[in-house]
């Protein structure tokens, strides 16, 4: 037989093994990689949480928290989180509680803060005015008594 036409029979066999269905063993390898990213992504998501809360506070970090970068940090912690038994961010349900409620009271605290905020500087001002009412009040004020060396102040 010749071995050009054995070889490309071989290419033949590699082709239609690669288009038919995977082995137990690819199954499990896809497994372990879909099973990853899953993890990837929970992990991913305390980052974008973090990462929104602190965008309230500084808008430019919106720009460093976006979904790649977060979803790209999660892929590195699925590793460490492995190699020290860390069960994953699901299996911790105050992490989450934490996280949801930082995103209510991070706004909220702001939005109050503000909110006195503006009421003190409308205070302050208020109160500048009312100053300067009473100063130029004063200023128009004439004394009548009468000066010295003046007509009818002798």
């Amino acid at each position: 037989m010749d071995e050009a036409k054995f070889e490309s029979i071989g290419a033949l066999v590699d082709e239609i093994d690669a288009e038919g269905p995977p082995t137990p063993e690819q199954q499990e390898q896809q497994a372990a990689v879909d099973q990853a990213e899953v993890q990837a992504r929970e992990w991913g998501v305390i980052a974008y949480t973090v990462g929104s809360a602190l965008s309230m506070l500084a808008p430019e970090l919106r720009q460093v928290y976006t979904e790649d970068s977060c979803l790209a940090w999660g892929r590195s912690v699925v590793p460490v989180a492995e190699k020290y038994g860390w069960a994953g961010p699901s299996n911790v349900p105050e992490l989450g509680l934490l996280i949801a409620t930082a995103g209510l009271a991070v706004p909220s605290y702001m939005a109050i803060s503000m909110r006195l905020q503006a009421m003190r500087a409308e205070r302050a001002k208020a109160e500048a005015m009312e100053r300067a009412k009473r100063a130029a009040a004063g200023a128009t004020d004439v004394d009548s008594r009468p000066v010295p060396g003046e007509p009818d102040g002798g």
